[in-house]
């Protein structure tokens, strides 16, 4: 059983308390989940639920029975949660199999809907939120949701060999298909500011090309812009060590005596303190392992430059995160680097094209991007420069795979985003880098959106 790898950075007293009882809870667990995986995640949310809570125990016996309460409630909730899930499709599925035998034909009828109605019926009929907490998410009217609702049912109506039946359809077809994408981790639903970690100065280079003359002359200006990570959302422990190095950067070494006098001690420290972290210090050094231990988290380690795209899908185990892109869309690899746990970063270029009768392929559009992937329980010390964070357009946006990504788009940088449950995955899209121009429209975006596979990664 590998679960829990973070108790190796946790304090004593919890990793003798993991030591002694892991297999317990461990086995509560799989009487309630019934395979090794669900176990695994439901005795990590015991532990997790164990460190937050910071119990004191009277005895081993007293510990033992806590535990065991616990990770049976943790069980009982998320079938719970899974059974919600679940229930519109048992009704479906009751009805028998002569429907079932045209669920394909079905399925493609859902996800050919207009974004807004397959966002809504999808959230509706397969997660299981009311119509009040849909119009939270998108920051809209109650009534607009219920309008939407009820016109994606009468498009399917509509297009259905089976008429005023159709009304069940969208559960059982959306927990058909995406069952296996989302019943694993929950859904979250988040804005930018959710990973905002506040301003900071950065180099002004707006109209850089205009003023070659001027730059040579003076140093570069500066601007406040806002910053987020690419680790986490707010409250995870990937944010918040995240958060606090960048406090402590702030106050550390504000004259730069440190830094200028570091010589030998910058160059006895182990590669991975100077090249991922910055580090130039030792009191740098023992603050990166300070947050690893306070979060539960690993330090990022083994640097490898990636061969081709081929050589960085299987230095991070990965699928194909860009296989399966439509006939019309090209793409191309310029660089990337891989970590010993999988976090990543790709560069590259999309290329998207429309077939006119009347001449061959032209290019509709072109971007460049940046593909950031954090493994969750690592300590990624990147940010990421928005801009205004008040300047997006955002929007929830649900793939025809059944993805739930955050969309946001603005004047100078569009950005897609992906909470999956193992890595937090940011998309930097730049627009057309080469020809120094950003004309990004949504519909672009989304199209971006599906063109990734990120179910490819875990």
């Amino acid at each position: 059983m590998n679960v829990m790898n973070c108790s190796l950075n946790m304090d004593d007293d919890i990793a003798k308390i993991y030591k002694r009882q892991a297999d317990t809870v461990y086995r509560v667990c799989f009487s309630f989940m019934k395979n090794t995986s669900d176990a695994e995640d439901m005795v990590q949310e015991t532990f997790l639920k164990l460190i937050s809570c910071k119990k004191k125990f009277e005895s081993e016996e007293h510990e033992k029975a806590w535990l065991i309460v616990t990770a049976s409630n943790t069980c009982k909730d998320e079938l719970r949660r899974w059974k919600r899930r679940l229930e519109n499709m048992n009704v479906f599925l009751r009805r028998g199999n002569t429907v079932q035998r045209e669920d394909s034909e079905i399925r493609q009828q859902v996800l050919d809907l207009p974004v807004k109605y397959r966002q809504v019926i999808y959230l509706h009929y397969y997660e299981g939120y009311r119509t009040a907490e849909i119009a939270d998410m998108f920051h809209c009217s109650e009534s607009t949701i219920r309008n939407q609702l009820l016109r994606g049912r009468k498009i399917l109506q509509r297009n259905s060999t089976y008429g005023a039946k159709s009304m069940l359809l969208p559960a059982a077809v959306l927990a058909g298909s995406l069952l296996v994408t989302t019943a694993v981790y929950a859904v979250r639903f988040y804005r930018l500011h959710d990973l905002g970690l506040g301003k900071e100065e950065v180099m002004d280079l707006s109209g850089l090309e205009k003023r070659v003359d001027e730059i040579a002359r003076e140093e570069i200006p500066v601007r406040e812009a806002d910053i987020i990570t690419l680790g986490g959302v707010a409250e995870s422990p990937e944010y918040r060590a995240c958060s606090e190095w960048r406090e402590f950067l702030k106050e550390y070494d504000t004259d730069g005596d440190i830094l200028s006098g570091s010589g030998k001690e910058a160059s006895g420290l182990e590669e991975e303190y100077r090249l991922v972290y910055g580090c130039y210090s030792q009191e740098m050094a023992d603050k990166v392992n300070e947050l690893c231990a306070k979060f539960c988290l690993f330090r990022l380690k083994g640097f490898y430059l990636a061969e081709d795209y081929d050589d960085l899908c299987r230095r991070a185990e990965i699928g194909a995160v860009c296989g399966g892109m439509p006939r019309n869309v090209g793409w191309d690899f310029y660089f990337g680097y891989v970590y010993d746990d999988g976090t990543f970063l790709m560069e590259g270029r999309i290329e998207v094209r429309e077939s006119v009768p009347w001449e061959s392929e032209s290019v509709s559009w072109v971007s460049d991007y940046q593909m950031i992937r954090a493994v969750k329980g690592s300590f990624n010390p990147v940010t990421l420069n928005v801009g205004e964070i008040d300047e997006y357009r955002e929007w929830n946006y649900v793939t025809k795979s059944g993805e739930i990504l955050l969309l946001a788009n603005s004047s100078e940088k569009a950005l897609i985003i992906a909470d999956r449950k193992a890595s937090f995955i940011v998309v930097n899209v730049l627009g057309d880098f080469l020809g120094d121009t950003f004309q990004v429209s949504d519909e672009m975006v989304e199209e971006m959106a599906e063109a990734f596979q990120f179910s490819a990664i875990p």
